[in-house]
Order: structure tokens, then C-alpha cells, then sequence
């Protein structure tokens, strides 16, 4: 006789016992979808209210087979706890009046492998057939060929289910309601998401840290309605049904999810702007923003208690304190929104520093204090971070982010030196404290990262990759989604996308654009130009206004092939309805999204979709995403391509397109002040970074030199 071997795992072979998900813990939403089932209520609706939050598929196949499975596990561990019954408590009867079981479909026919495996999202290109194989028998609970069998649909297996009789259906629901009074099982916090969640949703779950409900539960919390977003293929109707069954277990734990991650962000800003539209919130001395700031007068540099460093004297800003000279100082700037912006947050910053942590006057800091400020800056405290956005009248709203790079740290100490200087200027403060500080820093100057680029290998495997994705969308008749309600009319024209991919990769990497710069901009901004001293078809040329940083007006050639995309472009937004006299150069493939606003404000807090946007530009961060999420797809395909890095693909952005624009007109020879011209630098300086960047061909070339005259030719 042959000894098992010691440790050996799994059933043996030939086994035609099904493994029961015994790991996996009985909760109340098991127990009420077999009630469901019991009543002869549609499984599917029931599997949807009850159940959907936690497995992988709604496949109604999969759904018999989970009921089956369900109803075994509750009779096996409704057995175990009988046997530790006294004799009077004993649940015999019960158990044996519930495994007389409800009438079932003869048979159900299980789906063909291809279809499995386009169901289930596997990549036929990452998985053999053998795989798929084993993958397809563990997920329908099959052990082998053996249980497989063609129906009659020749589809596939089919599951058999034996014949059954009627039992008395009120006998068999208390039979489950007294198995459920004894299995069922009440969710806490630190349960492992094994217990509640399918084998192939777990990995997921855990790559983004929530191991455990709790920290599910934090992570929701955190990052609010779109939470799913960072659990790869959850989606959002799957994220839906999580929240609903956790939602009620949170508010028993004492740890209720906040109103942010149960309601989409847009309805929750307007229902708080409905709600507040009109309260005036009163100033208060904490860590708010400066429009919500009251300062203590022992700390407001006012007339009553001036700082050591006050001029005492009229000044040009007119103000009566330091938070009035910081908020006169920042207006100058309401021009330039973009600098606006940026001073505004670094200046608030300093400024609750000055009150909150040195609590002292901004009129009174001194180096010393400027000192402290950078160190703060090198590790800023977590009480001062807010990871997730907030409104800025939000309570828990805080001024920084998380840490700061040090390139980030220098400009804002540069911001905070322009603050002084501008008080100082304005005969508001008598010295500057913080010019001292500036020169001993010891932080990394500001430098263009222009290695991230694409070079010559890279941009052909991009632009051969779209190629493929417009052919693909082509053969498909994919068209883009319409994305409004009782909107029967078709989306943008098969293969739209992937050309205004083509466009904005193009127009990006041949002009040197800013994101900002081509988002802004619209065909009244482009016009033909006589070129000086060409003939023929040259003679002609298409340029393009655009407005860059500092307000700066400079005029980019474009080439008839830009100018080509762009009308094809425009012929495929046109489909979705008329496009505006100024067409923006890059616009939209979907119709408008509404907003949520007020129906009656009078008469309450009242929401309905407001009438649907006609612009037709594609957003900064709408064009930003949309590029990521196609350097994201091909960079997974580069693994397979000799010499290319799918991690550089993947870390490209708008400005990748910029930079490669530069390293191109280098290496192709344009001179340097003309490239300075296209870019809209200030500075010959920044330019001429590029032309560093052909350091290989510089010693390609050299050693190719000194070759040629060892030789003597």
C-alpha cells in the first residue's frame, strides 16, 4: 500500500467532489438571496441586490453555480454546529427540510472558452489555452475534461441539476431563517476582504491596501466617489454596490462614510453651494484660506501693534495690516491668472506659517524665521497636508498636498522673496528677510528634465501604435459614445479618437506648444502668411497665434499636413452638431455632460441636470488624460519591443511632446535663436539646453573625425 505523500494539496485525481469556498464567510446577504431563490424570485435581480458587490461575474451560469455552492455550504456548516447542540436545540429537521432545495433549470449551458475569456477580460496574448483552460474549470467549479460535456447547444458544458419535489415553502423559509440566526455572520472591521469578497477580486483590492474591510472602508473614505478609479477593473457600477452593502456596516461600526464618497462630487458642490448660497461664513483664526482668515491683532501688524519691521509710514498698497498688504499685493497679479494662482498658494502658505507655527506678525519675520520657513518646507508636517481635494470652505481643507520636491521648495522661497520685495517697494516693510535665505539655500537649481522625451526608436513605435488602434477602430466601426440622455444619435464617426490622437501627438511635437497654449486656442487664431523669398507651393504658409506665459503673443508655423488633421478633426467633431465660427483646435468627441444646479432654490435644495453645455473645446485635463491613457495602453505592448522601455512610455505626458520638439529641431540643425523664437523663451539660456541633448551625435561625429584624419584622408 503507497503512503499519501506528506503535505500533498488539492483533491485526488479523478475527484468529482465539488470545493466548496469554505473560507469564505456566511453574512446576511447570503442568507437573503437564497430566501429570494426559495420564493422563486428572479435570480438575477436577487444576485444584483444581494450579491453582485462581491463577485466577479453576474454571468447567470455563474449565478446557479454560486447558489448551488451557497446552499451546500450553509447545510455543511448547518451540520457542524449540530453536532455541538444540546439534544432539545438540535436543527435536524431543518436542516433536512432545507436540503430538499426548490426546483432548478434542467440544465444551463456553459459559455465557449473565447467567450470566456473576453468576459472574464483576459489577454489572449499573456495567456495559453492551457491557461485559459484551467482558469475556465476552477471558475465554473469543473475538475477536467470529464466534466465537460456538450449540451445540446454544443455551446459548452452544461451544469445538470437532479429532480426535485415541491416541499412546503413556509416550513423550508423558517428552516433558513433559523440556519441564519445560527451561521450568519456579522462583518467587522478587521475582517479580511477573503471572508467577503471573490478569489479574483482580492488582488485587487489588496494592490491598492485595503487588506481588511476597515481598510477598505479608509480608502473609500479617502478618496471619495471615485474611489474605484485606483482598483484596477472594478468599475463604477460594481464600486456602486460595494459602497451600499458597506455603507449601513460603517454606520454600525461608528465609522460612517462621508458624504463625499457617497455622492458624485458635482451634486455635492452644488448642493453646498445651494445650501450656503446664502449664509456668509464668519472669519476665524485658523488654518483656512486667507479669504476665511481672521487674524488676532497682537498678530495682525496693524497700527495698534505694528511689526518690528513696519515702515510706520504711508504706503503705496494702502493697507492698514499685513493680511491687507498681502491681499493688495496678490490683486496686482489678477491679470495673469496662471501666476495669480501660483503666488496665492505660496503666499498663503507662508503667511498661516507666520501665525500658526513662529506666531508672529508677517511684519516681524526675520531671517531667522525665513530659516525655519525652509526647513518646514523640507518636511512639511502631516497635520498641514490634505491628499484627497476638498472644497477650500471645507473644514478638514489643508494648504499643502504632501512633501515637496526641492525644485518646488525653491520656487516657493523665490515667491515669498517677490512678496517682500513688493512690500518693501511699496514702502510697506522696511527690509527684505528673506534675501539672505535665498542665496545660502542649499537647493538644486531649476533645470528642464529634457530626457523626457522621445527619441527617433520611441516616437516611431507610438505613431505605429496608433496606426494600428485607427486600424483596429476602423475594421471594428467602433464609434465614440454619444454620453447623452435619450440621445439616440450615434457618437463621432469609427477611428475619431485615434485621429485626434494623431492630430494633438503632431501638432504638439512639430511646434513646441504649451498644453496650455493649445487648449486656448482656435482657428481664428490661424492664418496664411507670404513667405519672403520662396516660390511655388512654399510661397504660402499657415501660422497660429498663441498667448504663452507672461501674456506673450508669438505666431508657430504649422505644416499643410497639421492644418489636414485638423480639418479631418473638425469633420468628425461636425457630426456631433455644429461646431462653433471659432472652431477650438482641438474639440470634443462626445456631447456635453450636464451640471447639477438648482430646480427652485426658493423652495428648497432641489437638483436637476442643467441644460447641456455647447462648448466644444477639450479641456487642459480632459487632452492631458487622454494622451495618458494611450501612452499607458501601448507602453504595455513596448515590453515586447528590443530596446524600448515600457516604464518611459508610460511616464510620458503633453510635455514629453514639447521637449521632443526641442531634441528634434536640435539634432536637425535649426538655429538656436530660432527654436528660442517657437518656444516663446525669455531666455537664450533655456534653449540652448537643448542642444546638449545631441551629446551622441557630438561624439559620434568627433570620434568619426579623428578616425578620418588617423586615416589620413
Amino acid at each position: 500500500m503507497t503512503a499519501l505523500t506528506a503535505g500533498a494539496r488539492g483533491r485526488p485525481k479523478g475527484a468529482k467532489t465539488r470545493v466548496l469556498r469554505s473560507s469564505q464567510a456566511l453574512g446576511v446577504q447570503h442568507f437573503a438571496f437564497l430566501r429570494a431563490w426559495l420564493q422563486g424570485l428572479d435570480l438575477k435581480t436577487a444576485w444584483d441586490r444581494y450579491l453582485a458587490f462581491a463577485e466577479a461575474s453576474s454571468d447567470r451560469r455563474h449565478i446557479e453555480r454560486r447558489r448551488a455552492e451557497l446552499l451546500a455550504q450553509v447545510l455543511q456548516d448547518g451540520h457542524q454546529i449540530n453536532l455541538t447542540l444540546p439534544e432539545p436545540e438540535r436543527i435536524t429537521d431543518a436542516l433536512r427540510r432545507l436540503a430538499q432545495g426548490a426546483p432548478i433549470p434542467a440544465a444551463t449551458a456553459l459559455p465557449s472558452l473565447e467567450d470566456f475569456a473576453q468576459a472574464q477580460g483576459f489577454d489572449p496574448d499573456q495567456f495559453s489555452q492551457a491557461d485559459l483552460l484551467c482558469e475556465y474549470q476552477a471558475f465554473y467549479g469543473l475538475d477536467g475534461p470529464g466534466d465537460t460535456d456538450d449540451g445540446a447547444s454544443g455551446n459548452g458544458p452544461a451544469i445538470v441539476a437532479a429532480e426535485t419535489t415541491q416541499p412546503d415553502l413556509r416550513a423550508q423559509l423558517r428552516a433558513l431563517n433559523q440556519l441564519e440566526a445560527l451561521l450568519a455572520r456579522q462583518p467587522q472591521p478587521d475582517d479580511r476582504i477573503d471572508l467577503w469578497f471573490a478569489a479574483t477580486t482580492l488582488p485587487r483590492l489588496k494592490a491598492v491596501g485595503a487588506g481588511t474591510l476597515g481598510a477598505l472602508l479608509d480608502h473609500i473614505d479617502v478618496h471619495g466617489h471615485g474611489w474605484f478609479k485606483r482598483v484596477r477593473g472594478l468599475g463604477a457600477t460594481r464600486a456602486a454596490a460595494v459602497v451600499a452593502w458597506l455603507a449601513p456596516l460603517a454606520l454600525a461600526w461608528g465609522r460612517p462614510l462621508r458624504d463625499r464618497a457617497l455622492e458624485p462630487p458635482q451634486r455635492l458642490r452644488a448642493l453646498h453651494s445651494a445650501t450656503l448660497r446664502g449664509l456668509v461664513m464668519a472669519p476665524r483664526f485658523a488654518v483656512v484660506p486667507l479669504a476665511q482668515l481672521a487674524v488676532p491683532t497682537a498678530l495682525g501688524g496693524g497700527a495698534s501693534a505694528p511689526g518690528l519691521f513696519a515702515s510706520r509710514m504711508a504706503n503705496s498698497l494702502g493697507a492698514q495690516d499685513d493680511l491687507g498688504a498681502v491681499r493688495a499685493w496678490l490683486k496686482a497679479y489678477e491679470e495673469s491668472p496662471a501666476t495669480h494662482r501660483a503666488y496665492s498658494k505660496e503666499v498663503e502658505r507662508f503667511y498661516l506659517w507666520c501665525l500658526h507655527v513662529r506666531r508672529k506678525p508677517l511684519s516681524s519675520v526675520d531671517s531667522t524665521d525665513c530659516q525655519a520657513y525652509r526647513g518646514f518646507l523640507a518636511q512639511v508636517p502631516e497635520a498641514w497636508v490634505q491628499r484627497a481635494p476638498l472644497p477650500r470652505d471645507d473644514p478638514s481643507w489643508r494648504p499643502f498636498r504632501g512633501p515637496l520636491k526641492p525644485s518646488s521648495q525653491r520656487y516657493a522661497l523665490v515667491v515669498v522673496q517677490t512678496l517682500f520685495d513688493g512690500l518693501r517697494d511699496a514702502n510697506y516693510l522696511l527690509a527684505n528677510p528673506m534675501v539672505s535665505v535665498r542665496k545660502k539655500a542649499n537647493l538644486p537649481e531649476p533645470a528642464m528634465n529634457i530626457a523626457r522625451s522621445f527619441d527617433e526608436a520611441e516616437w516611431a513605435f507610438v505613431m505605429g501604435q496608433l496606426d494600428r488602434e485607427e486600424a483596429d477602430a476602423l475594421a471594428r466601426g467602433d464609434r465614440a459614445p454619444a454620453r447623452q440622455a435619450d440621445d439616440g444619435r450615434p457618437g463621432a464617426p469609427a477611428g475619431a479618437e485615434q485621429r485626434r490622437l494623431r492630430l494633438v501627438l503632431e501638432l504638439l511635437s512639430s511646434t513646441g506648444l504649451r498644453l496650455a497654449e493649445l487648449v486656448t486656442t482656435t482657428t481664428a487664431s490661424v492664418e496664411s502668411v507670404r513667405v519672403d523669398g520662396a516660390v511655388g507651393e512654399g510661397a504660402v504658409a499657415s501660422i497660429v497665434t498663441v498667448v504663452g506665459k507672461g501674456r506673450k503673443r508669438r505666431q508657430v508655423p504649422l505644416g499643410d499636413d497639421i492644418i489636414a488633421l485638423m480639418q479631418c478633426h473638425h469633420q468628425d467633431a461636425a457630426t456631433l452638431g455644429a461646431l462653433p465660427q471659432a472652431v477650438p483646435l482641438v474639440c470634443t468627441l462626445r456631447r456635453g455632460v450636464g451640471r447639477w444646479a438648482d430646480a427652485d432654490a426658493a423652495a428648497g435644495v432641489v437638483l436637476r441636470p442643467a441644460a447641456w453645455t455647447a462648448h466644444r473645446a477639450l479641456g487642459a485635463n480632459g487632452l492631458y488624460r487622454a494622451l495618458k491613457r494611450f501612452f499607458q495602453r501601448i507602453g504595455d505592448r513596448a515590453r515586447a519591443v528590443d530596446g524600448l522601455s515600457a516604464e518611459r512610455i508610460q511616464a510620458a505626458s503633453t510635455h514629453w511632446l514639447r521637449h521632443t520638439f526641442g531634441r528634434q529641431g536640435a539634432a536637425a540643425g535649426v538655429p538656436v535663436e530660432v527654436l528660442q523664437q517657437a518656444f516663446g523663451h525669455a531666455s537664450l539660456n533655456t534653449t540652448t539646453t537643448y542642444l546638449t541633448t545631441e551629446r551622441s551625435r557630438m561624439i559620434i561625429e568627433l570620434r568619426n573625425a579623428r578616425a578620418r584624419r588617423a586615416s589620413g584622408l
